[in-house]
């Protein structure tokens, strides 16, 4: 992966803006539908007090978000050489047994602390989300030779976002509010029915998604991602989507998509020609006065 594709620490604390910002809207936007909120929603009842962040040029980035407190919010964003994971459980070794948590719709929610051991890997692939909401501190306690590889994402009731990816999509500001809704739904759990959940998701999944989708299209971004495009749209069209709205995006990506002619290349390649004659002359033409400036 190139460098530029890697979010920077800057990036990485906008994604933390947006997210603690869309995540309180969402939840005073449904305040009549929840009950117990003061248990359901640790994030909206306490305070950020710090906020680490680390981004792996190897692997996967995480944000830590640490609450109960007042005042302002103390960043500490760093980079780290070595895969996400060990930051969090450095002493991990290599070439171990493998068990697989496949990819899922829904999260994997873990109650209790998991202890990895006994010379066993945890992969988390791509697509599997875990979400822990047990007391101990952190997820996972590695003993006797364990390791844990994290492909999809790690999150906790508390506060911390694990991602297997380092990328500046995956941590955007509208990713950071989707991730924000997303949260949400995982913290009301079964307290929300289909025609609630359709209603929140109207109001704001779907303008985050046409944010998604538009910047994408107009960045070139799905020219080389077309999965992505087509699992966004399907997502969009999962809320409601017009004909109108959708004949709209296929045209742009198909315009973004659709390899030039053989006339259209040529047209291209003149044009570029043209310019870089015209900057020659140009600069030329400059060449010249300015000698005749001088002798004057």
């Amino acid at each position: 992966m190139r460098l530029s594709e890697i979010v920077d620490k800057k990036e990485l604390e906008n994604y933390v803006k947006a997210y603690l910002k869309k995540y309180k809207e969402i939840v005073e936007d449904n305040f009549p539908l929840i009950h117990d909120i003061k248990y359901v929603f640790f994030k909206y009842n306490n305070n950020p007090k710090e906020v680490y962040g680390i981004i792996s040029k190897n692997h996967g980035t995480a944000v830590v978000i640490k609450y109960d407190s007042k005042g302002e919010i103390r960043w500490d964003i760093r980079t780290i050489d070595k895969p996400i994971e060990y930051y969090f459980w450095p002493n991990m070794p290599s070439n171990l047994k493998v068990v697989k948590i496949m990819s899922n719709e829904s999260p994997y929610i873990l109650n209790s602390q998991i202890i990895i051991k006994n010379s066993a890997l945890l992969l988390v692939s791509e697509g599997a989300s875990l979400y822990y909401v047990g007391e101990e501190e952190g997820p996972f306690k590695i003993e006797d030779w364990g390791a844990v590889v994290i492909f999809g994402e790690l999150i906790s009731r508390s506060g911390l976002i694990m991602k297997g990816t380092n990328t500046k999509q995956a941590w955007s500001i509208y990713q950071a509010g989707l991730d924000a809704l997303k949260h949400f739904f995982w913290d009301c759990g079964d307290r929300l029915n289909e025609t609630i959940i359709k209603q929140i998701e109207v109001k704001h999944k779907k303008p985050l998604l046409l944010e998604k989708i538009n910047e994408n299209l107009n960045n070139k971004y799905y020219k080389d991602h077309h999965e992505e495009f087509y699992n966004d749209l399907y997502e969009l069209e999962k809320i409601g989507l017009s004909e109108e709205m959708k004949t709209s995006i296929w045209n742009k990506y198909l315009d973004l998509t659709r390899e030039p002619t053989l006339w259209g290349k040529i047209a291209n390649f003149l044009h570029r020609i043209a310019i870089e004659i015209i900057v020659a002359v140009i600069g030329g033409i400059v060449g010249i006065l300015l000698a005749i400036l001088l002798r004057c």
